[in-house]
């Protein structure tokens, strides 16, 4: 008979080991989503202070017409098709990074299984809001310039057509803002908060409170950041 070796053993990864590399992309999630916030203003304001300073746009008649209000406002509409996605872009990126650490705490805590999976619903709905609201801004300068020049007068075909278009968009940035905010409530503020509870850090669940606060969730990240460095840094190293 020969001697049967014995069953080689694989070493699992321990739990701190887990928990540090989820707080990491945490720690990601919260720098990429403060990058789009700051590419966001930088972008707006230089957009705002490029088209309300150009000459031809001071220079509208009294009473413009629609073609000449949609020749002023176009580079402005046309800035929006490049500023939209870039910042969605940013904050789907920083939402995936928060998906992937929920994803991991979820092998060591159940909790963490509802809110891994409805951040995707998050990252569905920017994707749909940004087809919606991208070719909506694209498209806005001919929507104008089409527009019925006189109070009363019969709107052209062209006009009604692209009527019909604008609501297509909207019902598509609609259903995305659903599923979005689906996904910003059930997911992404759930998980911060869980993540408060877990590590019995407060900052966490101040970050979620303030995501759903207009204005002050700005500094939802930057709280969020800021605990899970704390939290990671008191981890047991690997």
């Amino acid at each position: 008979m020969g001697v049967q070796s014995p069953p080689q053993w694989t070493p699992q990864q321990p739990q701190s080991t887990v928990e540090r590399s989820a707080l990491t992309k945490v720690v990601w999630f919260g720098l990429v989503w403060i990058a789009g916030i700051v590419a966001g203003w930088v972008l707006y304001f230089f957009v705002f202070v490029t088209s309300f300073t150009s000459t031809f746009f001071n220079t509208l008649p009294p009473n413009p017409t629609p073609s000449q209000v949609s020749s002023a406002m176009g580079p402005l509409f046309q800035s929006f098709t490049i500023i939209i996605p870039v910042v969605l872009a940013i904050e789907v990126v920083g939402v995936i990074l928060l998906t992937l650490a929920l994803r991991q705490l979820r092998t060591t805590d159940p909790e963490f299984s509802l809110p891994s999976k409805l951040t995707l619903l998050l990252v569905a709905g920017v994707v749909l809001v940004a087809i919606g609201v991208v070719p909506l801004f694209y498209n806005l300068p001919n929507i104008i310039a089409s527009a019925p020049s006189q109070t009363g007068a019969t709107p052209s075909s062209a006009f009604m057509s692209s009527l019909g278009t604008i609501f297509v968009y909207l019902g598509v940035m609609a259903l995305g803002g659903l599923l979005a905010l689906i996904g910003m409530v059930g997911g992404l503020i759930l998980g911060v908060w869980k993540l408060g509870t877990r590590y019995g850090e407060t900052l966490f669940k101040i970050g979620a409170i303030l995501f759903i606060i207009p204005v002050a969730n700005v500094l939802a990240p930057i709280l969020v950041l800021l605990a899970a460095i704390q939290v990671r840094g008191r981890l047991p190293a690997a």
